[in-house]
C-alpha cells in the first residue's frame, strides 16, 4: 500500500495491490476505518531528514506483539512481517509505503532486506514524487482526530460514567498502542512505578484485569 500520512487525521489511501483472495477478512477496509490508529509505521515520528527503511520488528512497542491488535487483527489476516518506507513531506505530512509478507512467505529473508536497503534512497524519492502527484496539497477536509488520551477520557466519562484522569487515559492508549509499563513511562516522563500505580487505578475504575479487556472496552477509539 502507498498511504499519506497527516497528524491527527486518518491516513489517506494512494495506491494498494492486494491480491484478492490473499488475505483473511477486510484488512485494508479495517485499517482505513479504525485499526491505522495502532500501526506503529502510522505512529512512527522519529524519521531522519530523507526518511528511512523500516522493519515492523523495528519501530513497534516492546509489548506490541503481543498486544490484542497483532494477535487477534494483524496475525489474523495472515500477514507474518511488514518493512515500510516512511518519507516526510514537505507540508508536514508523511509518505508511507508499506511492503507486507502472507504467513505462507515466511518472514523477509536477509538478502531480501540487503537488496531493499541498498535500493531505498531511490524508492524514498520515488514514494515522495508519486505522493506529491497524486496528492499535491495536504488533506485539509478530512475529520481530525482528537488526541487518543482525550478520546479516551471522553468516552470513560461521557459512556461509562467513569472518570479518569489524563495521566490514566495517556496511560491507557499507550497500552492498547503495545507499550509495557517501563516504555510507557520513559515516553510520560515518569517512574515506572508511578505508571503501574496508575494503570491498577485504571483497570479498578474499569473493573478489569487485563490488556485484553482494556482492547475490548477502547478498541473502537482507535
Amino acid at each position: 500500500m502507498i498511504l499519506r500520512f497527516d497528524a491527527d487525521q486518518p491516513p489517506l489511501l494512494l495506491d494498494y495491490w492486494i491480491e484478492p483472495g490473499k488475505l483473511i477478512g477486510r484488512p485494508l477496509e479495517d485499517y482505513m476505518e479504525s485499526s491505522y490508529g495502532f500501526d506503529p509505521f502510522y505512529l512512527h515520528r522519529s524519521l531522519p531528514k530523507g526518511g528511512g527503511l523500516f522493519r515492523l520488528a523495528d519501530i513497534a512497542p516492546d509489548r506490541f506483539f503481543s498486544s490484542e491488535y497483532y494477535l487477534h487483527y494483524y496475525r489474523g489476516t495472515g500477514l507474518c512481517d511488514e518493512i515500510g518506507l516512511l518519507a516526510p513531506l514537505g507540508d508536514g505530512g508523511v509518505a508511507h509505503l508499506s511492503i507486507s509478507r502472507r504467513d505462507g512467505q515466511g518472514p523477509f529473508r536477509r538478502n531480501e532486506l540487503r537488496h531493499l536497503e541498498a535500493f531505498a534512497p531511490l524508492l524514498l524519492e520515488l514514494l515522495v514524487q508519486h505522493c506529491r502527484t497524486v496528492a499535491p496539497t495536504p488533506v485539509g477536509q478530512q475529520a481530525t482526530r482528537p488526541p487518543l488520551a482525550d478520546a479516551i477520557r471522553l468516552h470513560a466519562g461521557d459512556r461509562l460514567n467513569i472518570g479518569l484522569t489524563l495521566r490514566e487515559a495517556q496511560i491507557a492508549g499507550l497500552v492498547l498502542q503495545g507499550h509495557s509499563n517501563a516504555s510507557a513511562a520513559k515516553l510520560l516522563n515518569i517512574a515506572t512505578e508511578t505508571c503501574k500505580v496508575h494503570r491498577r487505578n485504571l483497570y479498578r475504575k474499569l473493573v478489569i484485569s487485563s490488556q485484553s479487556e482494556l482492547f475490548g472496552v477502547f478498541k473502537h477509539l482507535l
